[in-house]
């Protein structure tokens, strides 16, 4: 929502997506989330926080007086949660372009390839490491993780019920931008929300790739630019 908070019941791909940013990112390669699997009941809590409007400049260090600049937000997020994230490894078109920077200190010589960034993940996922702590959407709801296996992806059959969760944030970047992308230069991502039809079945959400989204938000355009076509020459 616009000014309240309020969570999806499960969480979203770009979210899961940034979980594994944290431990692992490179241009390289982006992370292609298939699966999401939900260990414990769907439950939410509800709370109100005083907050700020306002946010402190670095370029104009001015004193913000919190007394006069606060406001009450409520929130409803989820709480005790635990995922399984089956995930895998897509490299974009900087692979195996000269980089602006060394390689660095854990990522091993020669070309880029899948197995090179996927070996790094599984160490860096093995010994708790990761650039920035990864966070549950919000960096106040912080994230633990632990590397798994397949056999993680079963979920015991009770916890929750099959249930249409309805449309869900699939990302807010374009995807796209990857494919354009200049030799030693990271192009600015464009803001692009997109969403597509989710489902709980089996304890596991699926998640589409971006080409089966891309195709539906087209055959949607198509089909909404048809019909306002109809309507202009009815008038």
């Amino acid at each position: 929502m616009k000014v309240e908070r309020v969570s999806y019941p499960v969480i979203t791909p770009s979210a899961a997506r940034g979980l594994l940013e944290a431990i692992l990112y490179k241009p390289q390669f982006r992370w292609r989330i298939h699966r999401i699997a939900v260990q414990r009941p769907i439950r939410f809590l509800a709370f109100r926080r005083n907050e700020v409007k306002s946010r402190l400049s670095t370029r104009n260090p001015a004193p913000l007086l919190a007394d006069e600049d606060r406001t009450q937000r409520n929130t409803l997020a989820l709480r005790d949660v635990s995922y399984v994230i089956e995930a895998s490894i897509e490299l974009t078109a900087l692979a195996g372009q000269p980089r602006r920077a060394p390689h660095a200190s854990d990522e091993p010589q020669g070309d880029d390839n899948v197995g090179k960034y996927l070996g790094m993940f599984q160490r860096r996922a093995e010994k708790g490491q990761c650039f920035a702590q990864p966070c549950f959407g919000c960096r106040e709801f912080p994230a633990h993780f632990e590397l798994t296996d397949a056999s993680a992806m079963s979920v015991p059959s009770g916890i929750n019920p099959d249930s249409d969760l309805g449309l869900m944030l699939y990302d807010v970047f374009d995807l796209d931008v990857s494919k354009n992308q200049r030799p030693g230069k990271i192009e600015k991502t464009n803001p692009r929300i997109t969403f597509f039809p989710a489902a709980l079945k089996n304890g596991v959400v699926t998640i589409p790739s971006w080409s089966e989204v891309r195709r539906q938000l087209t055959a949607a355009t198509t089909t909404a630019t048809s019909t306002d076509s109809q309507k202009g020459g009815v008038a």
